[in-house]
């Protein structure tokens, strides 16, 4: 098996992982820390698609490096038991860390990202902890991040996106049809940050217009949105509503990316920092 094959490293290790490693914490630290086992395989994805740089200088270099301080920060939050609020709060905080370390274009379209990112990490930590809603959520957005980004000439962003959204995905197989783990702290907090700064590097370095980004990012709200609007639909038909809307979403953000993009060639400026190169498929 060729383990630096795109499908392996981008498929099944951060598939693999997910469900492994929350397997072994779940079994060993119990269900509240099961949902750590997506920060190791996002980090495992993310090293094996860019490698490491202990001195990182490219905003493609600086991503592993994003993962590993998110999941640091999920592990304390889960560790002190921290309240939903209290986790938004740094959360939200370390979100605007890792854009002043990824770079923004300008300061209004900095604040702007902020304020998306922060809304996103908002609707996600408001989602039960005990059902498949979030990580199904956040996997739909993964895989449309994946789709627009190969749309617009990243295969390296494709890369990492298609790998956090498998990942998740197999997080979400432990929550559903039965819960078996808590999806707390140590799991989503990393996969919004991770989401995000991908979302953000797709932003900067492809012709990817920021209203396909913008519809990916309303996946996250779906659930509470929602809620909002039809709080009595029935058990069954909710999670059914939610995937669909989610879904629409997804495609919608895909479509707008496609009509953006005139041709193949990666954006202008953008050589340096996501070099093409010819997957074997």
């Amino acid at each position: 098996m060729d383990f630096h094959h795109p499908l392996v490293r981008s498929v099944l290790l951060p598939l693999v992982l997910a469900l492994v490693a929350t397997g072994v914490l779940r079994f060993t630290a119990g269900s509240r820390w099961a949902g750590a086992g997506l920060g190791v395989a996002l980090l495992a994805a993310a090293l094996a698609v860019v490698g490491w740089q202990p001195r990182p200088g490219s905003l493609t270099e600086k991503l592993p490096w994003v993962v590993i301080a998110a999941t640091l920060l999920a592990l304390l939050l889960e560790a002190v038991r921290a309240s939903r609020w209290l986790q938004w709060i740094v959360a939200s905080a370390a979100w605007a860390l890792a854009l002043a370390a990824l770079g923004v274009a300008s300061l209004p379209a900095g604040a702007l990202t902020w304020v998306i990112g922060a809304a996103a990490l908002a609707a996600v930590l408001h989602a039960r902890d005990d059902n498949a809603d979030a990580p199904a959520l956040l996997a739909v957005a993964g895989f449309g991040l994946a789709a627009v980004a190969m749309t617009a000439a990243s295969l390296l962003l494709f890369e990492l996106a298609l790998g956090g959204a498998v990942a998740t995905a197999g997080i979400a197989l432990w929550l559903w049809p039965q819960p078996r783990i808590a999806f707390g702290a140590a799991g989503r907090v990393v996969a919004v940050l991770t989401w995000l700064a991908l979302a953000h590097a797709t932003a900067r370095l492809t012709q990817a217009p920021h209203t396909a980004l913008a519809l990916l990012a309303l996946v996250f709200a779906v659930g509470p949105l929602m809620t909002w609007w039809h709080p009595a639909a029935p058990a069954w038909a909710s999670p059914l509503w939610r995937a669909a809307v989610a879904a629409l979403l997804a495609v919608g953000g895909v479509a707008l990316t496609v009509r953006a993009v005139d041709a193949p060639a990666p954006a202008p400026g953008a050589a340096q920092e996501d070099p093409y190169y010819t997957p074997r498929w």
